[in-house]
């Protein structure tokens, strides 16, 4: 089945085809879907090859339980990736919780959050998007982890503590010391592009 311009109808035909056992089904679905579900599993999980073996978990589990899967939105694409999504998301917090992460993050000594300089919007668009990720991934677990769900795929803070096993209480503060920490970087990284800006211009 050619699915290089995806179609609701096509998709359907697709997960019908996967539901059947089928194999050159499973495949195409494998091959379309391979780069989201890398793109979504590597923002909670940083290694590589960790990545890698998510993403394996994750699609395993799809074609397990895709007979279960139903229509939400008027987009049959659009249901598919969310609930395609939710199983990668959920995959990567097992992979966390077993690798004995502490989902609930606890503040050091050496997390100062008074007086950070204030990131002007205009300053943000001078950080390449890739950039912005990295910083992310530098959070703690419990931080990176609270931080995606929240602030990239939209979950609130009732559905977070739901998922992480954490109170609602932690699931706000995770986010706001994730937000700390990310303008804390963000005012650094800032700063660099700045003096070296400077420094150009002197030469």
């Amino acid at each position: 089945m050619d699915i290089t311009a995806p179609t609701d109808n096509l998709l359907k035909q697709l997960v019908e085809g996967c539901v059947s056992l089928k194999r050159q089904s499973q495949k195409s679905f494998y091959e379309h879907f391979y780069g989201y579900a890398y793109a979504v599993c590597h923002r909670y999980i940083s290694r590589e090859e960790e990545v890698l073996e998510v993403v394996n978990d994750g699609f395993v589990k799809i074609f397990r339980e895709m007979e279960r899967f139903q229509l939400r939105y008027d987009s049959y694409e659009a249901s598919l990736k969310a609930w395609i999504r939710r199983i990668f998301i959920n995959t990567a917090i097992d992979h966390l919780r077993k690798k004995q992460l502490s989902l609930v993050a606890i503040p050091t000594e050496t997390e100062e959050y008074s007086h950070l300089p204030v990131v002007e919007p205009t300053g943000l668009s001078s950080i390449a998007h890739k950039e912005l990720l990295a910083m992310i991934r530098r959070l703690s677990p419990a931080y990176g982890l609270v931080f995606n769900l929240y602030v990239i795929d939209g979950y609130n803070h009732e559905e977070i503590a739901s998922m992480l096993k954490i109170s609602v209480g932690s699931s706000k503060s995770n986010l706001s010391k994730a937000r700390a920490n990310l303008q804390k970087m963000l005012a650094e990284e800032l700063n660099r592009n700045q003096k070296n800006e400077r420094e150009r211009i002197r030469l």
